[in-house]
């Protein structure tokens, strides 16, 4: 692998494991008034998966945050620099 496709903080040998990401996930559920609706969920998901900066599968290469865990939150934002690619909601 070269260097261009290690995502922010990342060697190749950091790599998630789906139970993991699974767990993560479902903490995040557990408070339901800091996540987003299933739709805005799935919506920012789509835009992750077609991106560019999407390591592994799992990982943001601008953050290095797992985006299925980031994108269930109200108060983060896609970190793409200067063009997020989604916003907070209220």
């Amino acid at each position: 692998m070269n260097e261009k496709n290690l995502c922010k903080g990342c060697v190749e040998s950091v790599m998630v494991t789906e139970e993991v990401i699974q767990e993560l996930v479902k903490e995040a559920d557990e408070d339901p008034s800091v996540i987003v609706s299933e739709e805005v969920y799935h919506a920012r998901l789509k835009m992750c998966n077609s991106c560019p900066s999407l390591q592994y599968g799992t990982t943001c290469a601008h953050s290095g945050c797992i985006v299925r865990y980031r994108a269930k939150f109200k108060n983060k934002s896609c970190p793409f620099a200067g063009k997020p690619k989604w916003e907070k909601v209220s």
